[in-house]
């Protein structure tokens, strides 16, 4: 019962022209001379050993040799590759084992007739996405019978890459009845994107069938594929990913419509370009906030931020609420109602510093901004505060990050809503303190404007998304 242990280099050849070919190097391990043993999540032979947390799958081909892909543990420093797809060979493994892991068929959504798409998003997060698919997911891929032709790649090449593969090739598929699924290396922007294209036009024919998502957590917060996933030890959110992607059940993704005056504009280029929404509308799956959430993000999205991943909502937001000078941190001004049973109640101050209606639980792994939401529920929850400082700011979002205690706390309101209504008062041209976040795109409204949220119904959602709930 040997195998062979060896390293190789692997060329990955485009799929089509929108995909440059790449050197692929990943390890390859085997044992020799002992039995594997499979024990409390670990399979041990000689000296080394495979945890349970860190595979992906086991194949079986067809000279009945087995390979365990697994991904080696994310550097903890972050400092050098956050991911080593590993394979080791085996001629024979414990039953148990090989009950757990396993790959036996691909699940349907995988399977012709569906078109399948690979959507590498180039400006996601801290670009990860372009390595993860050339060095992990492409032999994965091959691995479970999913060969280059079996799948289309685009890789974008600029903002508007997602949302015009949306509005055109994928809107026109669903519109002729076809089942499309599309594996999206991204975050959240590219799945919002995606929904806005098929949706901003409003031609969604009656045949129109609902592309699948299956999405592989390359962004920065990726707070859909937190809070459509269970709580997980694993430590790797890309081991988390597969998984999904090899075994998750598409279900119907919930979205809200948000609806905002005629003056608004969605704002791009760090600020520098301002364009009229289709129809005044933007369709989202996770937040829609206004206040210190919006103007956080937006002033984090700059390239010199991004660099930072996650942490550039920290850098911005000490700025924000720690002015220079010892000011106060800005009240923002607005009548805020909330709908519940079809009617306005109405926030009884025109003073605010937090305003976040959400449909997911997590804006980031640790970071609960709604507890009380469960997977693809479709609940919209509204959290809100007051201008409370700096200090007291900070306090809250700590709760935030210890499992949602924020929501139990006196000054935070906390609603389950069918709506939520702003009418803005802050005055002047500028829309600094006039800004929405959708889903991290940022709207600029003007003065006097308005933004309404409402939940789209159950049946009318655009996509459905792979989840392991």
């Amino acid at each position: 019962m040997t195998a062979p242990s060896s390293s190789s280099d692997g060329t990955y050849p485009s799929s089509d022209s929108d995909t440059e070919s790449s050197t692929t190097n990943y390890g390859h391990y085997g044992y020799s001379g002992e039995e594997p043993v499979y024990r409390e999540g670990s399979l041990t032979w000689a000296k080394s050993t495979l945890k349970d947390e860190d595979i992906i799958t086991v194949t079986k081909d067809e000279g009945n040799e087995y390979t365990i892909f697994s991904l080696a543990p994310a550097d903890p420093d972050g400092k050098g590759r956050l991911y080593e797809l590993r394979t080791t060979f085996a001629t024979l493994l414990p039953q148990a084992f090989l009950d757990k892991h396993l790959f036996t068929t691909l699940p349907q959504h995988l399977l012709p007739p569906n078109t399948l798409h690979v959507l590498i998003s180039t400006l996601s997060g801290t670009g990860l996405a372009p390595d993860f698919f050339d060095e992990v997911l492409h032999p994965l891929l091959k691995a479970v019978g999913l060969a280059d032709p079996s799948y289309v790649v685009l890789r974008t090449k600029s903002t508007e890459s997602v949302k015009e593969f949306a509005r055109s090739r994928l809107l026109a598929g669903a519109n002729a009845g076809s089942e499309q699924t599309v594996l999206m290396l991204s975050g959240d922007g590219g799945m919002v994107d995606t929904i806005n294209g098929l949706l901003e036009e409003e031609s969604r024919s009656s045949n129109y069938v609902p592309p699948v998502l299956s999405q592989l957590p390359l962004g920065t917060g990726n707070a859909l594929f937190h809070s459509l996933h269970r709580p997980s030890p694993l430590p790797s959110i890309y081991i988390q990913g597969l998984r999904t992607l090899l075994h998750g059940t598409p279900k119907p993704l919930p979205i809200f419509k948000a609806r905002f005056s005629p003056g608004a504009r969605l704002v791009t280029d760090e600020g520098q370009t301002a364009t009229a929404l289709s129809n005044n509308t933007l369709y989202g799956a996770v937040v829609a906030s206004y206040g210190l959430h919006a103007t956080l993000v937006a002033d984090s999205d700059t390239t010199e931020y991004r660099k930072h991943g996650d942490k550039r909502f920290g850098l911005v937001a000490k700025d924000l609420l720690f002015p220079e000078g010892g000011e106060s941190p800005h009240a923002y001004k607005a009548d805020v109602a909330l709908v519940k049973s079809g009617k306005d109640e109405v926030v009884g101050t025109q003073e605010h510093g937090y305003v976040l209606a959400s449909l997911v639980s997590n804006l980031e792994k640790t970071f609960a901004i709604s507890p009380a939401s469960r997977p693809l529920d479709g609940q919209l929850r509204v959290l809100q505060f007051g201008p409370l400082g700096g200090e007291k700011t900070m306090d809250v979002m700590k709760g935030a990050y210890a499992d949602g205690a924020h929501v139990e706390m006196d000054e935070v309101g906390y609603d389950a809503v069918e709506g939520l209504r702003i009418n803005f008062l802050e005055e002047g041209t500028e829309w600094k303190w006039r800004r929405c976040c959708i889903d991290g795109l940022i709207v600029g409204v003007e003065e006097g404007g308005w933004m309404e949220v409402q939940v789209v119904p159950r049946g009318a959602e655009a996509v459905l998304v792979a989840s392991d709930v």
